[in-house]
């Protein structure tokens, strides 16, 4: 009983804890501080903490992985969408 309110109480705040980040994201169409390595390091820990969620058959922390992969890649597309192309100066 306590193992579970411990793991959803995690869950929960694991969850939620992108959701700043994804709206200022949104609103502001700002990725430039965004890495790359950042958001791959963030997707790739978040399917292997869901394959092991499903190994020990753990409910939040599937459920929790689940919804972190779905924000990373929420991020990743908007660093792909937002990023601005980079204008080269031709010098003749």
């Amino acid at each position: 009983m306590i193992k579970d309110i411990i793991g959803f109480t995690a869950a929960f705040f694991l969850v939620i804890i992108l959701f700043p980040q994804i709206y200022k994201t949104y609103k502001s169409k700002k990725v430039d501080d965004l890495a790359y390595g950042f958001l791959f390091l963030q997707t790739f820990t978040s399917v292997l903490f869901l394959i092991y969620g499903i190994l020990l058959n753990e409910i939040p922390m599937i459920a929790s992985n689940i919804m972190i992969f779905i924000q990373s890649m929420i991020m990743v597309g908007f660093k792909i969408i937002y990023t601005k192309p980079r204008r080269e100066i031709l010098i003749i």
